[in-house]
């Protein structure tokens, strides 16, 4: 079985984007520059668990003079304000991984003091520009209607990692699944771009051939740092966690299907 998901790819990728002539973004970046390069990579990491692996992609990162954006959940065991200043101080962007209707249980009211309170937690610590909806396959609950029923600007923020993108302007791959190629496995994700992509792709090997082409200038990724790893028995968890998980997806999608309710298209965390 080959490794992929690892560090050692994970560098690789990063090389192959600054060989090729990809300027990498941070997603304030992206959303606030007058002038965008002509060849970019948006980069975004949703620190979902393990936020230990999130610091050391940082690292990775700020090694090879590229900055990108990390967004943490509130929940006890990814709030740690010492690694998002951390973080922040190796020059990458931190913002809040919001699930505010989740666990309001679909209160909009609640949700939205739920939100506001997170947010001042996160400015505590950190300054927070954007904000990146988190999505949890056990409720049916869409996260982004709360960041959909308030204004951004009031709250200082110049957008949300959907919301506020184009994805007919920027291609989007995420390694959700432990593939960057989009599968109906994924449950509680909902279309953010062109139904079809020009490509897909399903490895990282792949992903770095695709950027070696030049052919789509304009690239937005979506990484997991749990789902990458530096040592064999850390990869061999993880992937028998996604074995896992994937399969109790495809229950998932599979009853949802039933009860008419599938949702097809770009998926997105």
């Amino acid at each position: 079985m080959d490794m992929d998901f690892t560090y050692r790819a994970y560098r690789d990728l990063l090389t192959a984007a600054k060989e090729n002539g990809y300027e990498l973004l941070t997603v304030d970046e992206y959303l606030t520059r007058d002038e965008l390069p002509e060849q970019l990579l948006v980069m975004r990491h949703d620190v979902d668990r393990k936020v230990e692996n999130a610091l050391d992609m940082a690292e990775i990162e700020a090694a090879l003079g590229v900055s990108s954006s990390y967004y943490f959940r509130a929940i006890d065991k990814t709030y740690d304000p010492e690694i998002f200043r951390r973080v922040s101080e190796l020059g990458h962007e931190v913002g809040y991984h919001y699930e505010d209707l989740d666990t309001a249980d679909g209160d909009l009211v609640a949700a939205r003091r739920s939100f506001e309170r997170n947010l001042e937690r996160f400015r505590e610590h950190v300054p927070v520009d954007t904000v990146s909806m988190h999505g949890n396959p056990l409720t049916p609950h869409d996260n982004r209607d709360v960041v959909e029923s308030i204004d951004l600007e009031a709250y200082d923020l110049s957008g949300e990692v959907y919301l506020s993108f184009d994805f007919s302007e920027v291609v989007y791959f995420s390694d959700t699944n432990r593939t960057w190629y989009e599968e109906k496995t994924i449950v509680n994700d909902w279309p953010v771009g062109p139904s079809e992509k020009p490509t897909q792709v399903e490895s990282t090997e792949e992903l770095i051939d695709l950027l070696g082409e030049q052919s789509i200038p304009h690239l937005y990724l979506l990484v997991h740092p749990n789902r990458w790893a530096d040592s064999t028995a850390e990869w061999a968890i993880e992937y028998s966690k996604d074995i896992v998980t994937n399969g109790g997806k495809w229950g998932l999608w599979a009853v949802r299907s039933l009860r008419g309710d599938d949702q097809s298209g770009d998926s997105v965390v």
